[in-house]
C-alpha cells in the first residue's frame, strides 16, 4: 500500500510540474484589434499559428533571402506589412515602418514596446539589447509574458535593423513558435539550511576548465560520475544514493532544492525540464541575465529511479538517485 501511495504521489507531482503554468491568455471582452489579434497569435504560438497561417507570399525582400514566406490571415493595426516566416524555426512578423534616424527608429520601438506591455496587462519582463552601431542588427526589445510566481521565456521581439540598401532603419516585431519555458523567481534571502553545500556548489561553477577531466570540485556525499559532451554541451555529472525508499529519497531532493534555491539567490531562475524515465523530476537553475543565449551555464538538479540489481525485500524494489549536473 506504501508503495502504490509513493508511486501515486510522483505521479501527480509530475502533472503538477507540468502543468502548473498555463500558457494561455484570456482574451475575453475585449475590443481593441491590436490587443485582440495579438493574444489570439500567443495563443496559437504552440501550434506554430498554423490557424492563422495563410497562402505562399510572393513578397521579396532583403532581411529574408533563404525563408519560407507566407501570408497571414490577421494582422496588427499599424504594421505596414505581416508575414509568417519559416527558417529555422516558425515566427510571425509585422513591418512597423521605416526611419531615417536611429533615434526615431528607437522612439518607436519603444512605443511599440510599450503597447505590447499594455495589451499583456503590464506583466512583463523586457530585456533590451543595444548590439552596437556595427553591422545591420541593431537594437532589440526581447519581451517575456510574466505571472507572479515568474514569467515565460522571451518569444516577443521588437528590433531595429539598417536596410544596408537604402541605409534607413528597418523596425519589426516578432512573435515566435512553440510553448515556451516558464521560469520561476527567487525570492531574495530565502534561508540556507546548509553553508557548506552552499560553497561547494558556487566553486564548481568557478572551477570549471574545459581542458580538466573530472570533476572539479568535491562535493561532500556526492560521488562524481564524470563528464559527459551532448550535442555542444559539456555535463559535470554528481550522484547521491543511500536513500530507504522512495520518500527518503523525495525529502533528501526537497531539502536539496531549497537549499539550491538560497544559494544561487535572485540573480537565477529555475524552470522544469523535460524528462523521461529513469529521471522523475529535473529542474534547472540558471542566470536571469543568462535566459536567451544559445549556451549558458546551467545546474540541472534531478531524481531518478532504478531496479535494484538485488532484491531482498518484495516492498522495495527500486533504487533512487539524485543527480546535480553542472552543464557549460
Amino acid at each position: 500500500m506504501k508503495r502504490r501511495a509513493g508511486i501515486f504521489t510522483f505521479l501527480l507531482l509530475g502533472l503538477i510540474s507540468l502543468h502548473a503554468q498555463l500558457y494561455y491568455f484570456d482574451i475575453g471582452k475585449k475590443k481593441d484589434a491590436f490587443t485582440v489579434n495579438f493574444l489570439s497569435l500567443m495563443n496559437d504560438a504552440p501550434n506554430k499559428f498554423v490557424h492563422y497561417k495563410g497562402k505562399m507570399s510572393s513578397l521579396w525582400d532583403t532581411i529574408h533571402l533563404g525563408s519560407h514566406i507566407n501570408q497571414l490571415k490577421i494582422t496588427l493595426p499599424g504594421s505596414i506589412v505581416a508575414r509568417y516566416v519559416q527558417d529555422s524555426t516558425f515566427y510571425c512578423e509585422f513591418l512597423m515602418g521605416y526611419y531615417e534616424t536611429l533615434e526615431e527608429a528607437t522612439a518607436g520601438m519603444n512605443e511599440w514596446t510599450d503597447k505590447i506591455s499594455k495589451t499583456l496587462s503590464r506583466r512583463v519582463v523586457v530585456n533590451k539589447h543595444d548590439y552596437g552601431p556595427d553591422g545591420s542588427f541593431l537594437k532589440e526589445n526581447k519581451i517575456c509574458a510574466a505571472q507572479h510566481s515568474g514569467f515565460f521565456h522571451p518569444n516577443i521581439s521588437v528590433q531595429i535593423t539598417r536596410v544596408l540598401t537604402n541605409n534607413m532603419y528597418r523596425l519589426a516585431i516578432q512573435l515566435y513558435s512553440g510553448k515556451p519555458y516558464y521560469y520561476y523567481w527567487i525570492a531574495k534571502n530565502e534561508p540556507i539550511g546548509g553553508f557548506n553545500f552552499v560553497n561547494y556548489v558556487k566553486n564548481t561553477f568557478l572551477a570549471y576548465n574545459i581542458k580538466s577531466k573530472g570533476c572539479p570540485v568535491e562535493i561532500p556525499a556526492y560521488t562524481c560520475k564524470g563528464r559527459e559532451v551532448l550535442n555542444d554541451s559539456e555535463f559535470i555529472n554528481y550522484g547521491k544514493v543511500g536513500f530507504e525508499g522512495f520518500m527518503d529519497a523525495r525529502a533528501q531532493y526537497d531539502v536539496t532544492f531549497g537549499n539550491l534555491r538560497a544559494s544561487l539567490g535572485s540573480e537565477y531562475v529555475y524552470f522544469m525540464v523535460p524528462y523521461k524515465r529513469p529521471f522523475l523530476k529535473r529542474i534547472a537553475f540558471v542566470r536571469f541575465d543568462d535566459i536567451d543565449l544559445g549556451r549558458r551555464k546551467t545546474l540541472i538538479h534531478s531524481i531518478m529511479e532504478k531496479d535494484k540489481p538485488v532484491i531482498t525485500n518484495s516492498y522495495n524494489r527500486k533504487d533512487y538517485e539524485i543527480w546535480l549536473s553542472f552543464v557549460y
